[in-house]
C-alpha cells in the first residue's frame, strides 16, 4: 500500500517557461567574442560564405558563418585594394576589419531591396542574445557616396531593430547628430531622411582610423542571424569608391534552463512515508546551466497538484509568511504576489485558497521576481496533505 501511494505523488508537469531574453547578460569571462584582428589579412569574395569561431575566457566557442553579396557594382576597388577583405584599410593600419565596398553603378533607391546593395550577414546554429557589433567608416562624401546601412537581426519569423549607439552618447541620437561625428541614425525627416530605427547614413567625413564614423549596433532579442545591408544614399548622380568595415562581435549563450520535481513525506505518526493525513514536502528546481542570467520576471513555473493531495496554504515556515519557500534563490525572489492558484475545474489563475489545507487547489503558478544567475539554482519548496 505504501509503494502505491508512493506511486500516486510521482512528480506532476512543471513548466518552467522563459518569456523573454530581453536584456540578458553575462560576465566577460562568459561573453563570447570575435574580433577580425585576430585574423591573417585575407582576401574575400562577394557570393561567398566564410566560417569563424568566436570564443570565452571561461572556454568554449561556437562556430558562425559570414555570407557576403553584391549587387551592381562597377568596380570593386577601394583605396588600392579589392573587396571584401580582412584588412587595416580602415585604421589607417593598425587594427583589422571585414572590410566590403566598391563603386555602385548609381544610387541606392532602396536599402532593403536588391539593388546597388551589398549585403553581409552573420548566421549562428542555435539562437544567441546580447549580441553587438561595431564599425568602423560610416561617412559622406560630396558627389561620391553617403553610406547608407540597414542593420536587422532575425529569430526565425520574428525581426529585430538594434539599439545604435555611437562614442558621442546620448547627443549622437536619433534626429541629432553631435558636432564632428559623421553618422546619422534612427527614423528622421531632417536630410537625409530615415525611416526606419536600424537605418543610417553618412552625414560627414571620417578619416581612417578615426572614431567620428564608429557604431554599434546592439541587439537584446535572441537572434539566429544579423544582417548588415550597405549602400549608397539618394541625392547625387555621381558615385565614387565607399567601404565600410566591421572590427569585431560579440554575444552571450541563450539560456536553456533544467528542472526538476520531487517530494519528501514529512515525518508524522507513523514515521515518515506517504499516506494519508501525513504531509509531503514538494520542491521545484530550477537550474540555469549557462553563463548567461536569465531575465528578471521572464521564469514562471506552473506546478499540477495530483489527484491525491491537498495544497497547505500556511507560512512554510517561520522564516516566511509564505506558503511556497524560496530556500534557494540563485538571484531570484519571492513575494506574496508571486504565486497564483487555479482552483478545480477552473481554467483561470484567480483562485483564492482558504487559510489550512484547501482542497480546491489544482494547480499553482510560481513567477518569482530577480534575475537567475549563471551557473545556478533556484529551489521553491511547498507543503500538501495526502488524502
Amino acid at each position: 500500500m505504501i509503494g502505491l501511494l508512493r506511486r500516486a505523488l510521482a512528480p506532476a508537469l512543471v513548466l518552467c517557461v522563459p518569456t523573454s531574453a530581453v536584456a540578458a547578460t553575462c560576465s566577460g569571462a562568459n561573453e563570447y567574442a570575435f574580433a577580425f584582428s585576430s585574423r591573417p589579412t585575407t582576401q574575400l569574395a562577394y557570393g561567398s560564405t566564410y566560417t569563424y569561431t568566436a570564443s570565452r575566457t571561461a572556454g568554449g566557442s561556437v562556430n558562425f558563418t559570414v555570407g557576403l553579396t553584391a549587387a551592381n557594382l562597377s568596380s570593386t576597388t577601394v583605396g588600392g585594394e579589392t573587396m571584401p577583405r580582412i584588412t587595416t584599410l580602415m585604421s589607417g593600419g593598425t587594427t583589422k576589419h571585414l572590410t566590403f565596398g566598391g563603386t555602385f553603378t548609381g544610387r541606392t533607391t532602396s536599402i532593403t531591396g536588391t539593388s546597388r546593395v551589398i549585403v553581409v550577414t552573420f548566421t549562428f546554429p542555435s539562437p544567441i542574445v546580447s549580441f553587438a557589433l561595431t564599425a568602423d567608416d560610416i561617412d559622406y562624401g560630396a558627389n561620391q557616396f553617403r553610406d547608407w546601412i540597414a542593420i536587422t537581426g532575425a529569430n526565425g519569423a520574428s525581426t529585430y531593430t538594434p539599439t545604435i549607439t555611437t562614442p558621442w552618447g546620448n547627443n549622437n541620437s536619433g534626429t541629432s547628430t553631435a558636432t564632428g561625428s559623421s553618422i546619422a541614425f534612427g527614423t528622421r525627416t531632417a536630410a537625409p531622411a530615415l525611416t526606419a530605427a536600424s537605418q543610417m547614413a553618412g552625414v560627414g567625413t571620417s578619416d581612417i582610423g578615426t572614431s567620428t564614423g564608429r557604431f554599434t549596433a546592439e541587439f537584446a532579442q535572441p537572434v539566429t542571424s544579423v544582417t548588415v545591408r550597405y549602400g549608397n544614399y539618394p541625392g547625387e548622380s555621381t558615385t565614387g569608391q565607399q567601404a565600410m568595415g566591421i572590427s569585431d562581435i560579440s554575444f552571450c549563450e541563450l539560456p536553456e534552463l533544467a528542472f526538476a520535481k520531487s517530494s519528501t513525506p514529512v515525518t508524522g505518526t507513523l514515521g515518515a512515508f506517504a499516506l494519508p493525513g501525513n504531509d509531503v514536502i514538494y520542491t521545484l528546481t530550477v537550474t540555469n546551466p549557462s553563463g548567461t542570467s536569465v531575465d528578471a520576471g521572464s521564469i514562471i513555473l506552473n506546478d499540477v497538484l495530483p489527484a491525491n493531495v491537498t495544497f497547505r496554504n500556511e507560512a512554510f515556515d517561520g522564516t516566511t509568511s509564505l506558503p511556497v519557500k524560496l530556500s534557494t534563490s540563485g538571484g531570484l525572489t519571492m513575494a506574496a504576489g508571486a504565486i497564483a492558484y487555479r482552483q478545480s475545474g477552473g481554467s483561470a489563475f484567480s483562485y483564492t485558497p482558504s487559510a489550512g489545507y484547501d482542497a480546491q487547489v489544482a494547480e499553482l503558478r510560481i513567477t518569482p521576481g530577480g534575475e537567475l544567475a549563471p551557473f545556478s539554482s533556484a529551489v521553491f519548496v511547498f507543503r500538501a496533505q495526502v488524502k
